[in-house]
């Protein structure tokens, strides 16, 4: 999967829908004018009429679309799984089913190199279904509904979260809920014209016009009359504008899914169920979030015009080109899957599997719980040596509780085997912190970071992850800034983190500088055309500004910088842990999404390298 081009791809759908979106405005405007024109005796050309008509439903569709759009992006995708009666996820759930769908989500996060996103069970939809809802990757949610649980093999469960992080990484979360928002705006009037009727209902009452000497009495229930017309127009472009968006993306996910789990029966055997059993959902709310889902989750279309989703058997034939149609009706009758084991038995991400049940239990469960979270990073965060790790100890603001569990996890804390993947587990568990307590966390960690005076390669990766995929999280800031559209004015930032990559690429000073240049021509640029910086001349507050700045780049040239990156740690075939440890960083900045498993290699574990040991 290209990720950058899938944003760039995301970005043009988003032009698209600007302009089926003005299209919309502008047909509501023109019904309104002339439904205006009729009651009140005026031109339809009137120039007065036309003005107050455009202005009063620019505005009312601006209105709702903002609104509406302001409240998505304060909530994430929390807002729309809540909306269609979702429960978030206990970290400690004894549901066997749901303890194997925590699993398979987290194996898929640290498989496809994204936060994992919190998860959400619809207890009352008994229809096979599933959504990824979320402005970004750290404020993304997974939500399924109780019959997806009960009805699907792992294998079909995973696929299906595999669709959904697919569209995780497509950008289509974004699309989706900026799609929800401007909708609200165009329907915002036939809501408006039922409010009228029910008025009118009560009262009977009319509504004077008066121009130019003219008078008449206007009806209510005629205004209702015409903002509900107008309203079906907002209706059907609503249809019409989802069904765009969505058709085309549903192939893409299902072949990322593919991609993703080397394991085409799981998802073509999630389709075939819900062939069986369908996907519609019961929520009065479907229709607003329909474009999210992974099935058709109202029911088939009048016409294909305003389907959101291909029909189920296409898509098991682009999965499988051998599926018969026929297959689908003359199935038997659907009956649940069997009660799952607490472990899998069978895991097509074998590496990330591995890598999950290789955590300790007591950091694994940990990791899910906000009160045990904390002081898990803190205890990851200590130093080895005595004095230093004292001194951190002496400056922390917390509990004797928390101190406690610190010390706790600190004799543990040579059983982490990988301490990046242990602090993506623990991502959900910090977004749950309250904003003081999460503004206390952090002014912690930086004390922590600071202590001994100097950043190392796991402060500053944890650094960044926290950045980007927390804070954000808390703040609601907006992405940074496209200044960019070319590696040039970025290139010596680009030699600082090419030379920060090659530095940790072999003890050897010409194989560093062997590692360099390799990033230096996947930038198309000439041998020696930038020196390479000496590793004790870097320092991560460099690295830092310097990654800062690409942030600033459009997808393109984002993507010409993780290429240059990603030759320079993979000049030698050897993915380091060091190396892997910093890519993830650049990753991170960069928005771009960089597999945990990148990191296994015939190397030693992650942690043990980034306690400043590698053999």
């Amino acid at each position: 999967m290209d990720f950058f081009e899938s944003q760039a791809r995301a970005h043009r759908k988003t032009r698209w829908l600007l302009v089926y979106f003005v299209l919309a405005v502008i047909a509501i405007i023109v019904t309104l004018q002339l439904l205006a024109a009729w009651a009140t005796g005026e031109s339809v050309l009137d120039p007065g009429l036309l003005g107050l008509v455009s202005l009063g439903v620019i505005a009312v569709v601006a209105l709702g679309a903002l609104y509406r759009i302001a409240e998505l992006s304060r909530g994430g995708g929390g807002v729309v799984a809540q909306m269609l009666g979702g429960r978030e996820l206990a970290p400690h759930t004894t549901d066997l089913r749901e303890q194997q769908l925590r699993n398979v989500v987290e194996e898929m996060a640290l498989a496809s190199g994204v936060p994992v996103p919190d998860i959400y069970v619809l207890d009352d939809e008994a229809a096979i279904n599933a959504f990824a809802a979320g402005n970004t990757p750290g404020d993304a949610v997974v939500a399924v509904t109780r019959g997806t649980l009960e009805n699907l093999n792992r294998d079909q469960l995973q696929g299906v979260v595999a669709h959904e992080f697919s569209h995780i990484l497509n950008g289509d979360m974004r699309l989706n809920l900026r799609l929800m928002g401007v909708l609200n705006g165009i329907l915002l009037l036939a809501i408006l014209g039922r409010i009228v009727f029910e008025i009118s209902a009560r009262t009977g009452g009319g509504v004077r016009s008066d121009r130019d000497g003219k008078n008449s009495q206007v009806p209510l229930f005629v205004i209702g009359a015409a903002l509900w017309l107008v309203g079906s127009i907002g209706v059907f472009f609503a249809k019409l504008i989802k069904a765009a968006v969505s058709r085309q993306r549903e192939f893409l996910a299902d072949a990322s899914a593919v991609q993703f789990t080397r394991n085409p029966d799981g998802i073509a055997g999630a389709l075939w169920k819900i062939g069986q059993a369908g996907s519609k959902l019961q929520s009065a709310r479907a229709d607003e979030a329909s474009h999210f889902f992974f099935g058709n989750g109202l029911g088939e279309s009048f016409s294909s015009l305003f389907s959101t989703h291909p029909p189920i058997a296409k898509r098991i034939q682009a999965i499988d080109p051998g599926f018969d149609p026929a297959q689908i009706s003359k199935a038997e009758p659907l009956s649940p899957s069997p009660q799952p084991a607490t472990r899998p038995t069978r895991d097509n991400t074998i590496l990330a599997g591995a890598m999950l049940a290789a955590m300790p239990a007591f950091a694994r469960d940990g990791a899910r719980d906000t009160a045990s979270a904390v002081p898990l990073i803190y205890a990851l965060l200590l130093s080895g040596d005595t004095a230093t790790r004292e001194r951190q100890l002496t400056g922390l603001e917390i509990s004797e509780e928390q101190r406690a569990e610190i010390v706790r996890d600190l004799g543990r804390k040579d059983e982490i085997t990988d301490a990046l993947a242990m602090v993506d587990l623990c991502l959900p568990a910090l977004r749950k912190l309250s904003p003081p307590q999460y503004t206390a966390f952090r002014e912690n960690v930086r004390k922590l970071i600071a202590c001994d005076g100097e950043v190392d390669l796991f402060e500053f990766v944890l650094h960044q992850a926290l950045v980007r995929h927390v804070d954000h999280y808390f703040t609601k800031t907006a992405g940074p800034t496209v200044r960019y559209r070319s590696p040039v004015p970025l290139l010596p930032d680009l030699a600082t983190v090419l030379s920060a990559l090659a530095s940790f690429a072999d003890d050897d000073a010409a194989a560093r500088d062997a590692a360099f240049q390799v990033g230096v021509a996947a930038l198309l640029l000439k041998p020696g055309a930038f020196p390479m910086q000496r590793a004790e001349t870097i320092a991560f507050p460099a690295v830092e500004a310097a990654l800062e700045r690409m942030a600033e780049a459009d997808p393109p040239t984002k993507q010409k910088i993780f290429n240059a990156c990603t030759a320079t740690v993979q000049h030698d075939g050897v993915v380091r842990p060091r190396e892997a440890a910093m890519l993830r960083a650049v990753a991170d900045v960069l928005g771009c999404p960089l597999p945990t498993l990148t990191t296994a290699t015939a190397s030693p574990a992650l942690a043990e390298a980034l306690g400043l040991s590698e053999s």
